[in-house]
């Protein structure tokens, strides 16, 4: 079965950098010196998660090397246009060159994703879908940014992997590809399944980070009860619980409270929901990766339950 380090050496991630910063110029000579200018994770290449689909079309026999191209530059295309979009509704800012650029990204992306084989209406439809549901997730994100005090509903939590709308796609034109159509019933909602868990081991790994720029993601909001914080409402910043209390007194109520093992058994149980619906395909690609990750998801759980590392890295 192809690992995720053949899928890399199969499509170098240099090459697709190449490609993508070709595409854009070509397309708009003016951001020549913006896209030089990204950090080459804006691409998603520096994520297990972007190789995830490319690896699965070998494992499903596909030798096509000029077609594995397209689809990491497609793909990498998408994740440019979401990290920009991501930092516009973060942070409320990007330059207007960027602005630019997030619109030729997304541009370029649905264009050329289109013409991927795994039929153009699908292609379009898949994505609707999918960028329906990712809006829905980001102002779910939001409404909490906004009223740090509400509960995540178990609908947020398990909803979560919905903010993964490029990677589902990938998937969704690699089986449709690869004649694997009979499983387009069970890979979308897996695969989300799957995003839901990881985004949780994420949110939990940058809790301190996300505590400093007031991202009130799930762990940050059980840190906040744990604190026994009254949220008032009020605009008033000195009120704000960000105000009062530090990364590590968040972490050490999380820990203390038990909330740090509350969320790796919610990231356990999505990955198990995700490991169920995988295991009626043959995505043995996917299926082995969540099983990676559910492992290291119950090992960093036993350290949790046993009270060990509140403030070490959990990766």
């Amino acid at each position: 079965m192809p690992s995720l380090n053949e899928a890399r050496s199969a499509v170098p991630w240099e090459t697709i950098v190449a490609r993508i910063h070709q595409e854009i110029t070509r397309a708009v000579p003016a951001l020549d010196t913006t896209v030089r200018g990204l950090p080459r994770k804006v691409f998603g290449l520096d994520s297990g998660f972007f190789y995830m689909p490319l690896a699965q079309a070998m494992h499903w026999g596909e030798e096509d090397g000029g077609w594995l191209e397209e689809v990491a530059t497609v793909f990498g295309l998408g994740h440019l246009y979401y990290v920009l979009h991501d930092q516009l509704v973060d942070h409320g800012r990007l330059s207007p060159r960027q602005a630019v650029l997030m619109d030729a990204a997304l541009t370029l992306y649905l264009t050329r994703g289109a013409r991927l084989g795994a039929g153009t209406e699908r292609f379009l439809v898949s994505h609707a879908v999918g960028a329906a549901a990712y809006a829905e997730a980001l102002l779910r994100d939001i409404a909490h940014n906004e009223r740090p005090g509400d509960d995540y509903s178990p609908d947020d939590v398990f909803r979560l992997g919905e903010k993964a709308a490029p990677g589902i796609l990938a998937l969704v034109v690699v089986a449709a590809r690869c004649g694997r159509s009979r499983h387009l019933a069970e890979l979308p909602q897996a695969v989300t399944d799957l995003c839901s868990g990881l985004q949780l081991l994420d949110d939990l790994q940058d809790l301190r980070e996300d505590w400093e720029h007031r991202n009130v993601t799930f762990p940050v909001s059980l840190g906040i009860s744990a604190l026994g914080i009254s949220v008032p409402d009020s605009a008033d910043p000195s009120l704000t619980p960000f105000a009062a209390h530090t990364a590590d007194d968040l972490l050490d109520a999380l820990y203390l409270s038990g909330g740090a093992a509350v969320v790796l058994r919610l990231a356990l149980r999505c990955l198990e929901r995700a490991r169920a619906a995988l295991s009626r395909t043959d995505a043995g690609v996917v299926l082995g990766l969540t099983d990676t990750w559910a492992e290291r998801a119950a090992g960093q759980l036993d350290r949790a339950e046993k009270g060990s590392g509140a403030h070490a890295r959990l990766g």
